[in-house]
């Protein structure tokens, strides 16, 4: 949940296999400002690069995404903004048996 003013989450990567992001309120209705900035491997400093590609997706629009690449939740401006994220990776339980392990914020 992010809450204005100012509400983010800062650049970082997930280290999972796999992240999905889902956004549970409307920009323009519930919140302004906001949405999910990229960055390249390439070019993963915001501090020097501008984002790759920034994403603000409607409510109950799943965004999936590898779990290294860098990424922030831009800062809202007014308003509330809740997002559903999962992250997940493959781990060997056991020796011949594979599982996924989740981990949800």
């Amino acid at each position: 949940v992010y809450y204005s003013p100012d509400g983010h989450f800062g650049i970082h990567k997930d280290n999972k296999s796999l992240t999905i992001l889902m956004p549970l309120t409307s920009r323009g209705v519930d919140f302004t400002g906001g949405g999910t900035a990229f960055w390249s491997q390439s070019h993963p400093d915001e501090r020097r690069h501008a984002p790759s590609l920034v994403l603000s997706p409607e409510a109950g629009t799943a965004l999936l995404f590898g779990g290294r690449v860098s990424h922030k939740g831009l800062h809202i401006d007014t308003g509330k903004r809740v997002v559903f994220v999962a992250s997940f990776s493959r781990r060997l339980v056991g020796e011949k048996s594979k599982t996924w392990v989740v981990s949800a914020r």
